[in-house]
């Protein structure tokens, strides 16, 4: 079963047949013309040009560690843009997006680009097997993105390939088939030779580019997508397209202007974590805008030549994030479509060549959550990676310190992010004062929850009641206090504002709710805030999550359930109090595990992904 790729054979393009020095055709007359002179490079070398695929290789590079399937397939969007396409069409073959729970038994990525010759496919699906070695003009430099993103979603797939006035040629690639070739000592060459194919007619027909018509591209099928099909929240076909839209969104907006991605037949559109790029999703959705802060570029020298890093940076008012701007500074305002991607975007954004990598943290200051209304990003050109430590997988950048140290200090040549984190936070705090606060006026008092009126209404039945002690009320003025200065802190009001707001809220609230997002902690917590009784309901425990939020209209009674168990721990000392903040760890973890054995929190995401995107469109 030994043998080479087959030696390339290259029809009439119709391009002009420029030289270059060596006698081959030119790049620029020829886009094809790199992968000839690789294919050709590897046919010199003779022997088997076989790969390592044996079971602990093949286990091992499954594990890569993308940090989920959108960034695997970005692997393949990256190639396709490369390869010159202009439009990209990932479709799902068996689902139905009506069905909630229905799956995609295999998944396409189709493309418009110049396509691969048949030598050339038969390297692409190897790792390192790439014409575009070492590369600063693009995406790729390694060779790994297409063999390592395919199998870490599927054990099988197949890549066809199309060059103009050529016919279509596949390879397939079945990780139990060449595991097997491997360990009885065969060639795996042959497995991987580029054979002519039709393409599969759900791929033929239908979909945003008529891949039966192309004259040229490219379309990789994962077949067997045994990985995804474990990946909790991806499962099904309507959660997947929810979320590679956005997530596509994000990593190419720099590209979106010019390429277009559809998934499952919807287009991406450009999602700007800066909220300035034009045309940007959420950019416009209340009247209050992003603004932008002027930055700078400098200039470096890199091993792959000169290079420029670009610094784009933003302002988010403090009421940007809520639905109604007006509500600024009411508690439990609520938030818009901008909060989730302020929230997953907090620090500083590092993008190649347009192409979103990761978010890092400065190395002179931490970005806290009240820092989600700053945005900063950093657009490197590809000559600069050894500054940037950029992993083979494109997920994740390590920035060198020569280049944090001219990213920090001002001046020539310099980024000042410095300076311009520093002037941002100020920029921020003096929006805070500016802003029209809803004040109440003196005699209006807050209305309480039902269940906290509830509460209220039920202590003249309580048989069993005593005063808190000296240390419990003095506790519950320390809290108070503080309470105060967070609000002060929050809505920018006065000290004596704050405390008069807080104090006409403890007298017409004696029960009160807040809700709280503590992992590991218990399901509720009570505490004393002055002469309130408040009771906090922890939104990360999947109380919360798979009880509280699904319950509807019997929320309130939910609430004066966990208030009876609040109340009766606040009132208890001694051996009574310590029972029950032993036993409120104890049920909160056994409810924990059966509340997981209930309902799958794959079911969850996908529904909760459903209803993030109908909101935001």
């Amino acid at each position: 079963m030994a043998g080479n790729p087959q030696a390339p054979v290259r029809p009439k393009l119709g391009l002009k047949a420029d030289r270059d020095a060596t006698g081959a055709p030119s790049s620029a007359a020829d886009p094809l013309a790199p992968q000839y002179a690789y294919v050709a490079q590897q046919q010199t070398r003779g022997g088997d040009l076989g790969v390592i695929f044996v079971d602990a290789f093949i286990r091992g590079i499954r594990e890569i560690g993308y940090k989920n399937p959108a960034w695997a397939l970005a692997e393949l969007v990256d190639n396709s843009f490369q390869a010159g396409a202009k439009v990209v069409d990932i479709r799902f073959e068996g689902a139905d997006l009506s069905k909630e729970r229905s799956k995609p038994a295999q998944i396409a990525i189709v493309d418009d680009g110049i396509g691969m010759i048949p030598g050339m496919l038969s390297h692409a699906v190897r790792w390192g097997g790439t014409h575009r070695e070492n590369d600063r003009d693009g995406f790729g430099r390694y060779g790994y993105g297409l063999p390592s993103a395919a199998v870490s979603l599927a054990r099988r797939y197949s890549v066809y390939s199309k060059i103009r006035s050529g016919t279509w040629q596949v390879v397939t690639v079945d990780l139990d088939q060449l595991a097997g070739a491997a360990a009885r000592g065969e060639s795996i060459n042959a497995l991987l030779q580029a054979k002519a194919s039709k393409l599969p007619e759900w791929i033929r027909d239908g979909g945003k580019i008529a891949a039966g018509d192309l004259e040229s591209g490219t379309v990789v099928v994962l077949e067997d997508l045994d990985r995804l099909h474990k990946q909790g929240g991806w499962v099904s076909a309507k959660s997947l397209q929810i979320k590679l839209l956005q997530h596509f969104g994000v990593i190419y907006r720099h590209w979106l202007k010019d390429k277009q991605i559809y998934v499952a037949g919807d287009r991406t559109g450009i999602i700007d974590p800066l909220f300035l790029l034009p045309g940007a999703r959420y950019a416009d959705e209340t009247t209050v805008r992003a603004k932008p802060v002027k930055t700078s570029a400098f200039e470096m020298d890199g091993s792959g030549g000169p290079g420029i890093v670009r610094i784009r940076a933003s302002v988010l008012p403090p009421n940007f994030q809520l639905a109604d701007p007006a509500q600024y500074g009411v508690k439990g305002a609520a938030t818009n479509a901008r909060f989730g991607i302020m929230k997953a975007y907090n620090g500083i954004l590092v993008c190649r060549a347009g192409r979103q990598i990761d978010v890092v943290m400065p190395e002179w200051t931490k970005f806290q959550n009240y820092d989600q209304n700053l945005k900063i990003e950093i657009d490197f050109d590809p000559a600069l990676d050894e500054f940037f430590g950029l992993t083979t997988s494109k997920q994740q950048i390590v920035i060198d310190d020569r280049m944090w140290e001219k990213l920090k200090q001002t001046g020539k040549a310099s980024g000042g992010l410095q300076d311009l984190v520093k002037d941002m936070r100020n920029d921020l705090a003096g929006m805070r004062p500016k802003l029209v606060l809803p004040q109440p006026s003196p005699s209006a008092v807050p209305r309480p929850r039902p269940s906290g009126a509830a509460m209220q209404a039920a202590q003249k039945f309580k048989t069993r009641s005593s005063a808190p002690s000296p240390q419990k009320v003095a506790q519950a003025q320390i809290e108070f206090d503080e309470y105060v200065e967070t609000r002060s802190r929050e809505t920018g009001a006065t000290r004596e504002e704050a405390q008069a707001t807080a104090e006409r809220e403890v007298a017409s609230r004696p029960f009160d709710v807040e809700f709280v997002a503590r992992d590991e902690a218990p399901l509720y917590q009570a505490r004393r805030l002055g002469q309130q009784k408040r009771l906090l309901i922890n939104t990360a425990h999947p109380f919360y999550q798979k009880v509280y939020e699904l319950a509807g209209a019997a929320k309130p009674g939910l609430e004066v359930f966990l208030f009876v168990l609040a109340d009766a721990e606040l009132d208890a000392e001694g051996d009574r109090e310590s029972f029950y903040r032993a036993e409120r760890s104890y049920w909160s973890e056994s409810m924990r595990h059966a509340l997981e054995e209930l309902l799958s929190d794959e079911e969850l995401n996908n529904q909760a992904s459903a209803e993030e995107e109908q909101a935001g469109a």
